[in-house]
């Protein structure tokens, strides 16, 4: 995509933000992508890079189109060293355990971080800055 090669020619890290596709409401998400954008970052979504991975077995049942782009965008960037993955998840939905816990199995597999924010408790941004703050630090080590 262009906005990769983009990021790549300005030495930028990027971050998939991965969400279901209601996270991607401003008055939802609390505006997760401009605070990583202002980190320096550049931000795609999940299925600018799941398409780019052939199918592959899961530890879990796989049989939402959702979660099935989550796991190959999580596989796509194992062997990516300038992208990392941030997934938005809900209290209300009990589905995103499940997806947490794989995609978790499968950035760490290839050594990478994985980084969970809960946009149900989002008062203020603080909190989320300081995440992605030390997710940051941590990339640059």
């Amino acid at each position: 995509s262009q906005m990769i090669d983009e990021a790549r020619k300005r030495g930028m890290p990027i971050i998939i933000l991965s969400g279901r596709p209601y996270h991607l409401d401003p008055e939802i998400n609390h505006g997760i992508n401009k605070l990583i954008t202002s980190l320096g970052a550049a931000v795609i979504s999940e299925d600018v890079v799941s398409v780019r991975v052939k199918k592959f077995p899961t530890k879990v049942l796989n049989q939402w189109t959702y979660h099935a782009r989550l796991y190959a965008a999580a596989k796509y960037i194992g062997d990516q060293p300038d992208m990392n993955l941030v997934q938005l998840v809900s209290f209300g939905c009990g589905v995103d355990a499940i997806t947490t816990d794989e995609v978790r199995r499968i950035l760490e597999e290839k050594n990478k971080i994985y980084t969970q924010i809960k946009i149900d408790e989002i008062t203020n941004l603080g909190a989320v800055k300081i995440r992605l703050r030390s997710l940051f630090a941590a990339l640059e080590k």
